[in-house]
C-alpha cells in the first residue's frame, strides 16, 4: 500500500521530516497556556481552519495511532525547544497539555523523568509500526487507561444507564452529538465531552 495513503496529515502539508507549520500552529495554539487535552488538539487540528490532520485522521487503529504519534512527537519537539531556550515549560500527558512559564529554579529532574517517553516519540522510526503492533499498543493503552469509575461516567455522560450494548451507545452517540452540535447551536463543551465520552466507550463495547 502507498503508504501516502495511510498518512493522517492532509494533502498540502510538508513532509513527515519537516513539521515547521504544525510547530509553528502549536506554539500558537498552546501559548495563552490554557490546559487542553490530546484529544481537543487532534480535533482542532481537523479543523478546515488548520487542515493539518485529513478528516478522516482517527478513522482506524492505524492512522490513529500516526496522528496521535505525530501530535506527541511535535509537543515534545516544542517541549525541548521551550526547555532549551528557558522560555517555557510544557506538561505533556494524553488528558493534560499545557504551556507554562519558566521558573526561576532548574527544571532538569523534571525533564529527565519525561525523557524515555520523549525519545520515543522523537523517533520517527516508530511510525513504521505495523497494524498489528498498534492493535496491540491500543489495546494496552485503553486497559491501562480505562478505569471502571470512568466507564460510569462516560455512560453517564451519554444519558445512558447500565446494561447497554456497543448498538446503543453508538445510536445514542449520533443522537446527543446532533443535538449539542455547535453548528446547531449547542454548547461547544458539552459537544467535546460527548465525544470523549464516546470514544472511550467505543474501546470497551467494540
Amino acid at each position: 500500500m502507498n503508504s501516502d495513503a495511510l498518512s493522517p496529515l492532509a494533502a498540502n502539508d510538508t513532509a513527515t521530516d519537516d513539521f515547521a507549520p504544525l510547530l509553528e500552529l502549536l506554539s500558537l495554539r498552546l501559548a495563552d497556556g490554557q490546559t487542553c487535552s490530546e484529544y481537543d488538539l487532534l480535533c482542532w487540528l481537523q479543523a478546515p481552519e488548520q487542515g493539518v490532520f485529513r478528516a478522516d485522521a482517527l478513522r482506524d487503529s492505524l492512522t490513529m495511532f500516526r496522528s496521535h504519534f505525530i501530535l506527541m512527537h511535535c509537543l515534545y519537539r516544542l517541549q525541548r525547544q521551550w526547555a532549551t531556550e528557558q522560555s517555557a515549560l510544557l506538561d505533556i500527558s494524553a488528558l493534560r497539555i499545557c504551556r507554562q512559564p519558566w521558573p526561576q529554579t532548574s527544571q532538569s529532574s523534571t525533564l529527565a523523568e519525561h525523557q524515555p517517553l520523549a525519545e520515543y516519540y522523537l523517533d520517527l522510526s516508530q511510525l513504521n509500526t505495523g497494524q498489528d503492533e498498534v492493535d496491540e499498543l491500543l489495546r494496552s493503552f485503553w486497559q491501562t487507561m480505562l478505569q471502571p469509575e470512568q466507564e460510569d461516567q462516560d455512560i453517564a455522560e451519554l444519558e445512558l444507564s447500565k446494561p447497554v450494548t456497543g448498538a446503543d451507545i453508538r445510536l445514542q452517540y449520533r443522537r446527543l452529538a446532533m443535538q449539542h452540535h455547535p453548528d446547531r447551536g449547542g454548547d461547544v463543551n458539552r459537544f467535546r465531552d460527548i465525544q470523549a465520552a464516546f470514544q472511550r466507550l467505543k474501546h470497551r463495547y467494540s
